[in-house]
């Protein structure tokens, strides 16, 4: 018996090593690393996409919009959102953000799901990082879960809490595929989050994708589905100046207080109203 000791400590060491390995899941920081280089190098692009809002406002329940994504990099974003009769515009930069609809500013806030974005754009992992701190991700926490039959790793909680806003990272392809903004804490806000699915490549290098899902409370509320795209394209300074926008329109006519910062819901409804009109 003395002779095989030796080989069962070596087992035991292997074993106890093997899961080790196995437990073993990688930090925030190299997962998002990974998931910057899978995407693809950083450049400007613009994205033409069709966008299908669902909402008991319209007759049927749906609306349908054309769009357009504007990705300046490394850090600027433009929304347009366009129908006959109306146009609504979405800015967000270093210096701020700004909304307008019908010509007026709506808000000078970003709305929660407006940070579908975020995961799409970036390409270094240290502004990526603050921007996920800065909306509360603790990037202390990775766990893996599953979501719709894909292992990914969970970024802000432990799997399968969702309370707290977390980013789900698809563990083979490291794109992302989950985004919950806002979690179903005890505060009775809006629950709120984007699916990223159909990855779609924009040449060799790049990666985005081909729809995008907004949900709230469980219920679709919102798809962007890509239509074509450009790569490069010649983007002006002005259409993302924030400051420059603020002397171009003018803020919605208000008395009394001035109101809370529109909420991701109050966004969507405001949309709504805003273009309905054109399709009466």
């Amino acid at each position: 018996m003395k002779r095989f000791l030796p080989y069962l400590l070596c087992a035991s060491i292997l074993l106890s090593l093997n899961g080790s390995a196995l437990a073993y899941i990688l930090p925030a920081e190299q997962i998002l690393t990974f998931m910057i280089k899978a995407l693809g190098p950083a450049r400007s692009f613009e994205i033409l996409q069709r966008a299908t809002e669902y909402d008991s406002a319209f007759e049927g329940g749906v609306h349908e919009l054309n769009g357009v994504l504007y990705y300046r990099h490394p850090d600027r974003f433009r929304s347009e959102v366009s129908a006959p009769g109306g146009e609504q515009i979405r800015v967000v930069s270093p210096e701020g953000a700004i909304s307008v609809a019908d010509g007026k500013i709506i808000s000078e806030t970003e709305a929660p799901l407006d940070h579908f974005k975020d995961l799409l754009f970036y390409r270094d992992t240290e502004a990526l990082l603050k921007r996920l701190s800065e909306f509360h991700i603790d990037l202390d926490i990775v766990s893996l879960g599953r979501f719709k039959d894909k292992i990914a790793y969970v970024i802000g909680a432990k799997y399968p809490d969702e309370s707290v806003p977390q980013v789900w990272i698809e563990k083979d392809t490291f794109r992302p595929i989950r985004y919950v903004v806002r979690g179903r804490g005890p505060n009775n806000m809006d629950v709120e989050e984007v699916e990223y699915a159909d990855y779609t490549p924009l040449d060799k290098k790049r990666w985005y994708p081909g729809r995008i899902l907004f949900f709230r409370n469980g219920q679709l509320a919102r798809v962007y589905v890509l239509s074509t795209f450009r790569l490069n394209p010649d983007l002006p300074d002005a259409w993302f100046d924030v400051a420059y926008l603020k002397t171009l329109y003018e803020p919605i006519a208000s008395s009394g207080p001035s109101p809370s910062p529109p909420s991701a819901l109050d966004e969507v409804k405001k949309t709504i109203t805003d273009f309905s009109k054109a399709f009466e």
